[in-house]
């Protein structure tokens, strides 16, 4: 037999190894975590929709009392107006009819405003209290219209517009001249701000709280007054026109 005609050894093929099986326990905690992202998912989106219909819900109350500021305001401006025109009209009737107010009264009552009106500067100017600066120049104003109308020698419009303008300081803790502590009496409580008050009926003004102090006026039904402080059932109050006295608290409204 011939060299060529020996036969190989046939060799083994090798053998191919198995596929890795797959980490079940490794996709289940990611199947897991992907559950938990989608119940996230789903609860901030409910939480995110909630949240909307609460501010759709703001935005309403929002324009409601945007709305009901701005209707607020036109009531305050219209207010004023008629309030402007009222006291203009005041001023005219006292300048046609030349009451009987003295200069002298006026003179003094316009004193008084300007002291006034200096003491509430001075408080805004160390407080900055920038919410009295309005009615600042509110009774600036009405100040300045009486200077004016006495000049004029309407001496009743300047009494008038004098007292107005104390009245504007009054409104925000101001008091009128010459009001002082040594003035209250005993078991007499103050308020903590002059009240604007308004008489309901005819009443009498009395020098005292009771109805055993002496009738120093009458006021009648309508009449714009400012009370100061109280004793059992009695208000110390000053009027317009500067008079100062007590009326019982049932004849009385706030204004």
């Amino acid at each position: 037999m011939t060299a060529g005609c020996i036969q190989q050894p046939v060799q083994p093929c090798p053998e191919v190894p198995d596929c890795p099986t797959c980490p079940t326990e490794k996709a289940d905690r990611l199947a897991g975590e992907n559950r938990t992202l989608q119940k996230d998912l789903v609860s901030s989106r409910s939480e995110i929709e909630d949240l909307e219909r609460r501010v759709a819900d703001l935005e309403i109350q929002l324009l409601q009392k945007e709305a009901l500021n701005i209707e607020l305001q036109r009531r305050a401006v219209l207010r004023q107006q008629r309030l402007d025109s009222a006291i203009t009209e005041v001023v005219r009737t006292k300048s046609k009819l030349r009451t009987v107010e003295s200069k002298a009264e006026a003179a003094s009552t316009i004193a008084e405003a300007e002291i006034a009106v200096k003491s509430l500067q001075s408080r805004i100017d160390n407080d900055e209290n920038k919410d009295q600066i309005e009615v600042l120049e509110k009774a600036k104003r009405l100040l300045g219209q009486s200077t004016a109308e006495f000049k004029a020698r309407n001496f009743g419009g300047a009494l008038y517009l004098a007292v107005q303008s104390k009245n504007q300081v009054a409104s925000v803790g101001g008091q009128f001249q010459g009001r002082d502590e040594g003035d209250r009496l005993i078991g007499e409580t103050a308020f903590a701000h002059p009240l604007r008050l308004k008489v309901i009926k005819n009443t009498n003004l009395r020098t005292g709280p009771g109805l055993n102090y002496k009738v120093s006026n009458t006021l009648k039904s309508g009449t714009v007054i400012v009370g100061h402080g109280y004793k059992e059932n009695w208000i110390r109050i000053d009027t317009e026109n500067d008079q100062t006295g007590w009326v019982h608290q049932s004849l009385v409204t706030a204004r």
